[in-house]
């Protein structure tokens, strides 16, 4: 990214142990882990997934670098290609290509359309299999009754989310936003200091760290409305 003129710089963050989550299909959200297990077991995954895992993990929730994330998909895709992977991951991240980074793949409504009974969800996270079709998009906000009949309780059998979508998709739109507007007509030429302010000026002073730090509690009491 750093240096490329057609390649919009960002602020990314550089959190390892969010990278790992996501990478292992830890992030407690079943959609986005069901994939990168998939991933992980077959090499592959069906392109929309693709698109969602990748907004995931950058411009939609966790706000790490692109190429972390490609070079995942370069290590466990069988049908990868260095081209179209890192065409793919700047087009995702709205790093170049595409840059309507207002347009965010929910984790939770974006699967669900498709498959509303999360079978794909039971067979790639068996931990899972037993959860009522209401909750398998978002079992934290399964009462503690049904994830004991289910023999899943969050937290211990399967993770709490790493974010609040709401408010983690929310801090990603304003430093993206922040990054466009350096950007502007510099085509790429930005210092590591003008875009180390962009990281620290957010408009609410907030950044990726502050939202993980929500509580399980609080986050299990609320339903993530999503995008």
């Amino acid at each position: 990214m750093e240096g490329n003129p057609i390649c919009k710089q960002i602020p990314w963050n550089d959190n390892d142990s969010l990278l790992s989550a996501w990478r292992d299909g830890q992030t407690g959200y079943p959609w986005i882990d069901a994939a990168m297990v998939q991933l992980r077991k077959w090499g592959w995954m069906h392109h929309l997934a693709r698109h969602a895992v990748a907004c995931f993990l950058t411009r939609g929730d966790l706000f790490v670098h692109w190429e972390k994330g490609r070079d995942v998909f370069d290590r466990l895709l069988i049908d990868s290609d260095w081209a179209i992977n890192n065409s793919n991951w700047m087009w995702l991240s709205c790093s170049a290509f595409f840059s309507q980074y207002h347009r965010i793949y929910s984790p939770i409504s974006f699967g669900k359309k498709y498959d509303p009974d999360g079978k794909y969800i039971r067979y790639f996270l068996p931990v899972l299999k037993d959860m009522p079709k209401e909750f398998i998009y978002e079992p934290w906000t399964a009462p503690i009754d049904v994830q004991r009949k289910a023999k899943c309780i969050i937290g211990k059998d399967y993770p709490e989310p790493l974010v609040s979508h709401l408010d983690a998709s929310k801090n990603c739109k304003e430093k993206i936003a922040a990054a466009y507007a350096l950007n502007k007509g510099v085509k790429g030429e930005i210092s590591q200091v003008q875009l180390q302010r962009v990281k620290k000026n957010s408009s609410d002073r907030r950044n990726i760290d502050d939202v993980i730090k929500q509580t399980p509690k609080k986050l299990r009491q609320k339903k993530l409305t999503s995008y």
